[in-house]
């Protein structure tokens, strides 16, 4: 599922060329093949997960194309296909979550050139990493690789793969079988990684709306007792101590009331795994602009993709550390967050238009500031994941903070 060059050949999968009434046999056997695919192809309808489809597809197509082994990858980034469903494979790092980069093994040429690929033995395949040899060929034993890719609105988003233990090209009939389950398999994928976002979509509406209800509710409601005990123990004073004990308990359950509101809210607010990396810095960017009044605005440039976890947590971490300096320091009257997706790197910038840095500043001697990240430890967080922090001084004043991370795994 990892390199080569497309390569067509007759195999031990090709259909043998026969004369005479040999011919009727090979009609048959087309005609079987196609129905088999069509059966196949109908038990993929309505499915909604992304991943579940690719564990379908593997395991129903392994049986009609009768390799040894069969595998799907996802596109889950613009240079990035990750296995996500297999058949007959025993390894599990290779099974599932295998990162295939785009232009190496199979899977990542499949990508980079759009078109099926095919090596007779992958262990000799040029362009192709060391680590996906181990893992291909000296963990799961596998050396003839079919892939062939996956099509949904003229975008490649997945890979299908014919596996076979021994080397030696893969044939024709399973490379016809291959690219015609592949060509029904696209607009089943595609749904359902449209629905996948559309049901994001949704869940995350219904969470910023109960969130507004209890923070436009409650939030009032306890801050409205909180000062309410606070004023009438200030008015009691030394004349009524047993009473001020008790406005004074009052006090401090509504004290810890609102905390625990706030640690619901916090629990509501959109995570990026759930929801997507520019709902989530959307959300922010607003909510600072309607704390702080400052003009803030937000654009994504290039198309979204998906990163890792703790990639996405750390980007995350650098608006919310970058809107709280300006907030704080910076004087600005106007503040852009811009979220670029790249083929090599996937950066945030946080500019603003305020007093700029002061002299001699440098990021590594910045403390960690109270429950803030500290730019200091951003940059540490950001090294861990392969990337790096930059912050300098704008020509026209103010000044820019971007954080980037790379595409692709090492």
């Amino acid at each position: 599922m990892g390199g080569a060059r497309p390569r067509a050949g007759r195999g031990p999968n090709a259909a043998p060329r026969r004369t005479g009434s040999g011919d009727d046999s090979a009609a048959s056997a087309a005609v079987a093949d196609l129905q088999r695919m069509q059966e196949a192809s109908r038990r993929l309808i309505g499915l909604l997960d992304a991943s579940v489809v690719a564990r379908r597809a593997a395991s129903v197509f392994g049986p009609i194309v009768g390799t040894d082994a069969t595998g799907v990858s996802l596109r889950e980034g613009p240079r990035l296909m990750v296995t996500r469903g297999s058949w007959r494979v025993r390894t599990p790092g290779v099974r599932s979550g295998l990162q295939i980069p785009y232009g190496d093994g199979v899977g990542g040429k499949v990508l980079q050139h759009r078109r099926p690929v095919s090596v007779a033995d992958f262990e000799t395949a040029p362009e192709t990493s060391p680590r996906l040899v181990e893992q291909m060929v000296h963990q799961e034993g596998i050396h003839a690789i079919l892939g062939v890719p996956i099509m949904h609105r003229g975008r490649v988003i997945g890979v299908l793969y014919a596996l076979n233990r021994s080397a030696g090209e893969i044939g024709d009939r399973a490379r016809r079988l291959a690219e015609e389950f592949a060509s029904s398999l696209g607009p089943a994928l595609g749904g359902a990684m449209h629905a996948q976002r559309a049901s994001g979509l949704s869940a995350m509406e219904e969470r910023q709306r109960i969130s507004r209800d209890l923070h436009d509710t409650l939030s009032p409601l306890l801050f409205g007792i909180g000062s309410a005990a606070q004023r009438a123990s200030s008015t009691l004073g030394a004349t009524a101590p047993d009473v001020v004990e008790q406005i004074r308990a009052i006090e401090a359950q509504a004290a810890q009331a609102a905390s625990s509101l706030r640690d619901i809210l916090r629990a509501l607010a959109p995570s990026a795994a759930d929801e997507g990396l520019p709902a989530v810095i959307g959300m922010d960017v607003r909510g600072f602009a309607t704390v702080t009044g400052t003009a803030s605005d937000f654009a994504v440039i290039g198309e979204p993709y998906s990163l890792s976890g703790e990639q996405e947590a750390v980007l995350i971490a650098v608006v919310r550390e970058g809107l709280h300096n300006v907030g704080k320091h910076a004087q600005a009257s106007s503040v852009l967050v811009t979220l670029h997706y790249g083929e090599e790197s996937t950066e945030i910038i946080v500019q603003d238009d305020g007093r700029g840095l002061p002299e001699g500043f440098e990021v590594a001697q910045v403390p960690r500031d109270g429950e803030h990240y500290g730019l200091a430890s951003l940059s540490q967080r950001l090294a861990r994941v392969g990337g790096e922090i930059a912050l300098q001084r704008n020509d026209d004043g103010g000044m820019t903070l971007c954080g980037s991370v790379p595409t692709c795994a090492a």
